[in-house]
This record gives C-alpha cells, sequence and structure tokens, in this order.
C-alpha cells in the first residue's frame, strides 16, 4: 500500500452491499463524488469513486492518485465518471457552460472521454455517463452512439445517463443498441416530488424512478442529503420525522435518509471531508431497517 493509505488504514468496514448494473458489473450501494479526499474514503473501505468531466482536472487527478496509491487492485474500485452533452439548457448560464458554449459536434464526447481517462491515468473507466440530456434528441443519440461505441472499444465496462427524467429515457430508448445501465440524478428525502430547475425535473422525481424500474435501469441519486442548489431540497437533515426516525434507531439523520434511499434499491453518491461522516456512511447505513411504516413516512415528506 501507498505510505498515506498504510499510515491511516483502519479495521476494515463489512463491504459495502453492490447491484448488478449490467452482466457482471457490480456496482456499490454507496459511492464517493466530489471532493480531494478519496483516499481517505478507500482506506475506510470505500470502493465506489465518482467524478466527470465538468468537476475539473484536479479532482480527477486526485482520484486516479487515490486509485494508484491505495495498495487496492484495479479491479477492486468502481469508477464512475460523467461527460458532457452539449448543448443543453442544462448548463445555459452556468460555470460548466464554458466548455459547451466552444462544442461543435457530439462526436467531441469521445476527446472528452480521452481526456477523462488519460487524467485519471485509466485505460477505462466502471461507468461512463452522459452528464445530461441535450436540448435535442438528435444529439441526445448522436452522444450515446458515442458512448455505446466507447464501452464495445473497452473504455467502461457500462454506460449510462445523468439527470434525464422519464420523458427523456422514453425519448432516448428506442434509439440504442445498449440499454442505459443508470440514470444518475439528484433524489432523497423530500427531493422526489417534481420539484422543477429550468422548468425541468432533470429526473428529481418519482415518475423517474418508475420508469427506470420499467425498463430495468438503475436509478442511483446524488444529492441524497438534499441540497441548497437550484432544484433541490436543502432541509433534509433538519427535517423532524427524520429525526424522530433517526432516534427510534439510534442513528444519524443522514444515516436515515440514506438508508430510505438504499432499502430501495438506489445507490446513492456522497460527499464529505469529514472522517467522521464518512465511516457513519460506510458502517452506519448498511447496519439496520426501517419498517414499511418508517420508509411510509419518510416518503412522505414534501
Amino acid at each position: 500500500a501507498g505510505p498515506l493509505l498504510a499510515s491511516m488504514m483502519l479495521a476494515p468496514a463489512k463491504p459495502v452491499p453492490s447491484v448488478e448494473i449490467a452482466p457482471s458489473v457490480l456496482m456499490p450501494m454507496l459511492s464517493f463524488g466530489i471532493t480531494m479526499q478519496h483516499s481517505l474514503f478507500l482506506a475506510l473501505g470505500g470502493r465506489g469513486l465518482d467524478t466527470a468531466f465538468d468537476y475539473g482536472d484536479k479532482y480527477q487527478a486526485e482520484l486516479g492518485r487515490a486509485v494508484a496509491t491505495s495498495g487496492l487492485p484495479r479491479s477492486a474500485v468502481f469508477v464512475t465518471t460523467k461527460v458532457p452533452c452539449c448543448a443543453s439548457s442544462f448548463v445555459k448560464d452556468d460555470v460548466y457552460s464554458n466548455h459547451c458554449h466552444a462544442r461543435r459536434s457530439p462526436e467531441e464526447t469521445a476527446a472528452d472521454v480521452a481526456h477523462d481517462l488519460s487524467v485519471l491515468g485509466m485505460p477505462f473507466v466502471d461507468l461512463l455517463l452522459m452528464h445530461w440530456p441535450c436540448d435535442s434528441t438528435a444529439d441526445t443519440v448522436a452522444t450515446w452512439r458515442v458512448l455505446e461505441r466507447l464501452a464495445l472499444d473497452g473504455r467502461a465496462r457500462a454506460i449510462g445517463v445523468s439527470n434525464f427524467n422519464a420523458s427523456a429515457i422514453e425519448s432516448l430508448l428506442p434509439h440504442v443498441k445498449v440499454r442505459p445501465a443508470v440514470n444518475q440524478c439528484g433524489f432523497s428525502v423530500a427531493g422526489h416530488s417534481g420539484i422543477r430547475y429550468r422548468n425541468q425535473t432533470w429526473g428529481r422525481d418519482d415518475a423517474t424512478l418508475a420508469a427506470c424500474r420499467r425498463h430495468n435501469i438503475t436509478l442511483m441519486a446524488y444529492s441524497p442529503l438534499g441540497s441548497a442548489a437550484p432544484g433541490g431540497v436543502p432541509r433534509v437533515l433538519s427535517d423532524t420525522n427524520v429525526r424522530a426516525v433517526a432516534a427510534a434507531h439510534n442513528r444519524t439523520a443522514a444515516a436515515v435518509a440514506l438508508r430510505w434511499l438504499v432499502q430501495q434499491g438506489v445507490p446513492v453518491v456522497t460527499q464529505s471531508d469529514k472522517k467522521e461522516h464518512m465511516v457513519d456512511d460506510l458502517e452506519g447505513v448498511f447496519s439496520f431497517e426501517l419498517t414499511d411504516s418508517e420508509m411510509a413516512r419518510l416518503a412522505a415528506i414534501r
């Protein structure tokens, strides 16, 4: 193991459960997102890491170094990255829009993936996602064709989408040769009722979850503890119902909010710079179960 990992290695946590998202492709039910603390997460027993072209080279390079110095075989770590679909109202006037403004063709997606792999220092990723749908179905389909080709070339073990609502999924599926394995969307307690951002839900609704289940696509939740970002729900951890359920199980509000998702088969992407939060995510979430009435109580929060 690398010196950093060796210096902080703890007793291994119980392995995080996984879900099969494609034939022989198992994804952890909990991954760790945008942060500079991926080495610590791996040392604590985490095995799923999530990044994106639009997070910037700094974060992707840190993730790559964390895997390379972990002492773990590459097959033991599940790496997800995402590349943009341009042009899209999802990034209009946003900090991530500059790259898309300069784009000329969906075919340039292949160059974005090559850049990601170079910065990560990896020949492939386990899951490659289209970060959001393009404004036109034609551009979305053309971008998806590139992802299909890259998967066939061994650049990704599985491919999927992100921020696709039910209608975007239904528009894409008639044109695919490879079904998306995953749809990663903002989804949380109180954050699944169709809150709109730039006149779209971007998959933050129960209709999207139902569409994914209908088509055997794994819905994966980012911002599973809520978010103060536009379209997010900032109050999850302070909600009285969440806190009451947490007290009943002697767990944190965060563990309860995450448990509500994973117990219904929705993997999550979390992020934190604090060791105690990582330990709670890795160990607290998978060591108890919510009752049917508690699941319904949490689902009813708006």
